[in-house]
């Protein structure tokens, strides 16, 4: 069993990241739309597009709902474009890898994943 410290330990930095994600997204952002957002982004630092139903899959979120989010935060940092092989599919694309990389240190150093 962990002791208090360790608890009190984890959830100080957990407290610190929602204050965070709050600054940077604001507080009526779902929680739901965040995990949505991180999941993409992650993909999107590896790949050049991800499709909604990547994100979908990793995440257990509807496609409904990622695409409505996604609809949300188009222009600035991602686009949809209709997938060349199936026009079923819409992929997310980023634009500009460099938008919110200082929320991105600030997350690393709170986490401490920036050594």
């Amino acid at each position: 069993m962990h002791s208090p410290n360790v608890r009190y330990a984890t959830l100080k930095k957990l407290e610190a990241v929602l204050l965070r994600l709050i600054a940077r997204h604001g507080a009526r952002m779902t929680l739901g739309e965040l995990l949505v957002i991180t999941t993409g982004m992650a993909l999107l630092c590896k790949q050049d597009r991800v499709s909604v139903a990547e994100v979908a899959k990793l995440t257990g979120t509807r496609k409904q709902n990622i695409s409505r989010w996604m609809q949300k935060r188009l222009g600035n940092s991602i686009r949809l474009e209709v997938n060349a092989q199936d026009e079923r599919i819409r992929d997310v694309i980023l634009i500009d890898p460099h938008r919110g990389q200082e929320h991105i240190e600030n997350l690393a150093d709170i986490l401490g994943t920036n050594k």
